[in-house]
């Protein structure tokens, strides 16, 4: 499963602020664009992350998993595509994030 950076920051973003508006904003998406993006992204994890509120979105159990990896993901630069694996009750979600290596 490949998640691309923007879906990892907007899902970091949203967790932090715990309001996908505001997320949406900060990533400079529109509110559709980016509650798309989140349900797609709870799709291919295959789990759902979000607990959606009258005021917001809070975490679950999975979404707390998944953020660890995401941070990690988006905090180191691979030198290669490396999976990062959250063992879950639903099994092993995996977060890939390549980018180029920078030409010297």
């Amino acid at each position: 499963m490949l998640f691309d950076l923007t879906d990892l920051r907007l899902f970091v973003a949203t967790a932090e602020l715990g309001n996908l508006t505001r997320a949406a904003e900060r990533q400079h998406l529109s509110l559709a664009a980016a509650s798309a993006r989140i349900k797609a992204l709870e799709s291919q994890a295959g789990l759902q992350l979000l607990q959606r509120e009258a005021r917001g979105v809070r975490l679950l159990p999975p979404g707390e998993a998944f953020l660890h990896h995401a941070r990690l993901v988006l905090h180191t630069r691979p030198s290669s595509c490396a999976p990062t694996c959250s063992n879950t009750a639903a099994g092993c979600a995996a977060i890939c994030a390549c980018s180029p290596t920078p030409r010297r």
